[in-house]
């Protein structure tokens, strides 16, 4: 072969190579991947890289905080959760779900407070009125004073000035001075429902409470609400007595129970 003839053959073999077709890189085949949202189909993980498990939690911020110890400050949506747990999953009347009303005496947000610090609303439970009542029963000034902090601390319609653990102690304090305070009782009962979701201890304070003073009205309306999911019959006679001590049915737990 000539000199020429084999340069011609390098200029070919190069022209060829630079215009052969180089292959796609392979693409991640598509599987179906349940997402938590939807299910829809998702491109299948690179590798090395492990799949998101349905139903399983954010990793941000917001959603980290959500394990562990419930929080001091207690939240009417907690709340809602754990009348949730005791009422079960139906209806019961319009109080399951989303649109729960707060019970056992929880703090609504009537849009009004009574000027005080933390404030309280003006009537119901957990309000200035129900206060004003079981401020009667507490002997000196100083203890008044101290049921006074305790019961704002547990019933605020400030979420963000309410203190759980100061108003356990306060109640805890008051009761090894005046072993017979039933208010100390139903505020401890509150407390333990805002402290783990603490059913058994609220209902054993609840308990408490009726046996110093028969007649607590809004005692025998939390026990009704309590009891809504598990015993009917003792619910029922807890609200009948409510009622008749002229207790408001703000929650509508007359529609639980069938009662006119």
């Amino acid at each position: 072969m000539t000199r020429i003839g084999i340069v011609m053959s390098m200029v070919l073999a190069v022209a060829w190579v630079a215009c052969a077709k180089t292959p796609d890189a392979p693409v991640a085949p598509m599987k179906k991947v349940e997402s938590q949202a939807t299910g829809l189909p998702t491109a299948a993980p690179k590798p090395g890289e492990a799949p998101a498990k349905a139903g399983e939690a954010p990793s941000d911020s917001v959603h980290a905080g959500m394990g562990g110890t419930p929080a001091a400050v207690p939240d009417d949506e907690v709340h809602k959760g754990a009348k949730a747990g005791v009422m079960g999953s139906g209806d019961m009347g319009g109080m399951g779900g989303q649109n729960a009303l707060p019970g056992h005496g929880m703090v609504q947000d009537a849009g009004q407070d009574d000027g005080g610090e933390p404030p309280l609303r003006v009537a119901g439970p957990g309000s200035r009125a129900e206060l004003d009542k079981a401020l009667k029963d507490v002997v000196g000034d100083e203890a008044k004073k101290s049921f006074e902090a305790a019961f704002r601390w547990t019933f605020s319609i400030d979420k963000g000035k309410r203190d759980v653990e100061k108003a356990r102690a306060a109640y805890e304090d008051l009761l090894r001075a005046q072993p017979n305070l039933a208010v100390c009782w139903r505020g401890l009962a509150y407390v333990a429902l805002s402290r783990g979701f603490d059913i058994d201890g609220a209902v054993t304070a609840y308990k408490k409470a009726l046996e110093l003073k028969p007649d607590y009205a809004e005692v025998h309306y939390a026990l009704a609400f309590l009891f809504a999911g598990s015993d009917l019959s003792k619910g029922r006679e807890h609200l009948q007595k409510a009622l008749s001590l002229g207790m408001t049915d703000e929650q509508g737990l007359k529609k639980v129970y069938n009662l006119p």
